[in-house]
C-alpha cells in the first residue's frame, strides 16, 4: 500500500512543481509579496506619522476676559513650544463659527475658558477648559491629544506654584519614584527575543494555518476534482491500486505543496520583520536577538504536520464529493471562512487561554505557535494539539477511505 502511495506522492508532486505557474504562486509570490507589502505598510505608516507631526495647524482660543492672566499666559506659552500652531483669538460671538471650521477640517481645534480662573486659582477651585476637535481628522486629533498633554502640564505648574505661595517645598508631591535609579535595561527582564516573538505570535500562526489551508485548496482541488473533470480519475481507479494508496499518496503530496508556500510565507514575513517591526509596531525589539532553539524547532514541526494533515483532509473530502472543480471550491469556502475566523480570533488573545482550547483542533494549534513564538510553550499542550489534529485527521481520512470505495458518492452518479 505504501508503496503504491508514494507512487502516486511522486507523480502528484513533479506534476505541481513543474508547472511554472503553481510554483510561482506557492512559493515565489509570497517569499517576494510579504516583504514588500508589509515594507509598504511600514513606510507609508513612517510617512503619515511625520507629515501629521509636521502639520501646521489652526486654533481657535476664546478667553474672554483672561487674556492678561498669568495662567493664560503659561498656557498659550505651552501650546507654542509643544505644537505647531497658528493660535488665533476670538471672541465668544464666533465661537459656533470656529465650530463650524473645525467640523469642515478647515481648522483644528477651539479652546475655550471659563471667567475669572485667576480667582479661581486663589480660591483653590479647580476649572475647566473646553477642548473642541474633529474626530473623524487625523490632525485634529492628534491637537487634541497634545493640547490635553498641555492642561496636564499646566496643572503640574499650578500645584508647584500653589505649594511655593504656601511655602510649602515641592518634594512632597513626590513621595515614591519608580526606576530612576537603575538602568531601563535592567528592569525588563523578558527572554531574550521574546518581544520580538510576541509580535511574530501575533501575526505568523494566523497566516501560517491560513497558507496551508489556501495551498491545500490550490492544489487539493486539482488534485481530485480537476482529475475528475480531465477524467483520469476514472483511469486511475480502473487499475489494481488500493483506493487507500490512492488517498494517501495524494494527501502526502498536497500536504508537501501546502507546505512550502507556507514555509515561503513565513521566510518572506522574517524578511520584511527586518524592515517593517518598528515602523509598524513602534517596536524597540531588535530582530537579530529572535532565535529559536532546536526545541522550538520540534515543537513547529510537531505542531504543524498534523494539523497540515488536518487541513488538506477537509479540503480533499470536499473535493471528493463535488462533481468538479467549481463545485469544491463552493463547498470549500466556508470551512475557509471558519478557518479564517477561529485563526484570527485565537492570534488576538492573551497570553492566558481557556483549558478547552487546548483541546480543540486548530484552536490549540494556533494557540501552540503563538506560544512557540513568544518561548513560552510546553510539551505537554504541544503533544496534545498534535494528537488531536491527528485523531481528527484519522476519522477525516477513514471518511474519504469510504467515500472513494462508493462510486455513487465519488461520481455523484
Amino acid at each position: 500500500m505504501f508503496s503504491d502511495a508514494y507512487i502516486i506522492m511522486k507523480k502528484e508532486l513533479k506534476r505541481l512543481f513543474t508547472d511554472r505557474r503553481t510554483v510561482f504562486f506557492m512559493v515565489v509570490l509570497p517569499l517576494v509579496m510579504l516583504p514588500v507589502m508589509y515594507t509598504v505598510m511600514g513606510k507609508i505608516s513612517q510617512s503619515r506619522s511625520a507629515d501629521i507631526r509636521s502639520y501646521h495647524g489652526t486654533v481657535f482660543i476664546a478667553p474672554e476676559m483672561q487674556k492678561q492672566s498669568p495662567i493664560y499666559e503659561e498656557f498659550i506659552s505651552i501650546i507654542n513650544s509643544q505644537m505647531n500652531v497658528t493660535i488665533n483669538e476670538i471672541p465668544e460671538a464666533y465661537i459656533p463659527t470656529a465650530k463650524e471650521l473645525i467640523k469642515e477640517k478647515e481648522a483644528q481645534l477651539l479652546i475655550t475658558f471659563p471667567e475669572n480662573i485667576d480667582f479661581a486659582f486663589d480660591a483653590i477651585q479647580p476649572f475647566d477648559i473646553h477642548v473642541f476637535y474633529n474626530g473623524a481628522s487625523d490632525y485634529s486629533s492628534y491637537f487634541y491629544r497634545r493640547t490635553y498633554d498641555a492642561v496636564n502640564s499646566l496643572a503640574d505648574t499650578l500645584i508647584y506654584l500653589r505649594l511655593e505661595s504656601l511655602n510649602i517645598p515641592t518634594e512632597i508631591l513626590t513621595p515614591v519614584t519608580a526606576n530612576r535609579t537603575i538602568s531601563p535595561e535592567l528592569v525588563n527582564l523578558a527572554k531574550k527575543g521574546s518581544e520580538v516573538g510576541k509580535v511574530f505570535g501575533v501575526l505568523l500562526p494566523f497566516i501560517i494555518i491560513l497558507y496551508l489551508f489556501v495551498s491545500s485548496m490550490q492544489v487539493g482541488i486539482d488534485t481530485v476534482s480537476g482529475e475528475k473533470e480531465r477524467g483520469t480519475l476514472a483511469i486511475l481507479l480502473v487499475n489494481q491500486v488500493d483506493r487507500a494508496s490512492i488517498i494517501l499518496g495524494k494527501l502526502l503530496a498536497v500536504v508537501c505543496a501546502s507546505f512550502a508556500s507556507a514555509i515561503s510565507s513565513v521566510v518572506g514575513l522574517m524578511i520584511a520583520g527586518r524592515y517593517f517591526l518598528k515602523d509598524l509596531f513602534r517596536s524597540s525589539a531588535e530582530m537579530s536577538d529572535f532565535i529559536l532553539g532546536a526545541d522550538q524547532i520540534l515543537q513547529l514541526a510537531i505542531l504543524l504536520i498534523p494539523v497540515a494533515i488536518l487541513l488538506v483532509s477537509l479540503v480533499l473530502i470536499c473535493a471528493t464529493y463535488a462533481r468538479n472543480s467549481k463545485e469544491a471550491a463552493g463547498l470549500v469556502m466556508p470551512l475557509y471562512m471558519v478557518v479564517l475566523i477561529l485563526s484570527i480570533g485565537t492570534s488576538s488573545m492573551g497570553e492566558t487561554v481557556p483549558t478547552w482550547m487546548h483541546y480543540t483542533p486548530i484552536i490549540n494549534t494556533v494557540v501552540g505557535l503563538k506560544s512557540v513564538f513568544i518561548k513560552s510553550s510546553s510539551w505537554g499542550n504541544v503533544i496534545i494539539a498534535a494528537v488531536t489534529s491527528l485523531i481528527f485527521s484519522g476519522l477525516l481520512i477513514f471518511f474519504m477511505i469510504r467515500m472513494f470505495k462508493n462510486e455513487k458518492i465519488l461520481f455523484r452518479i
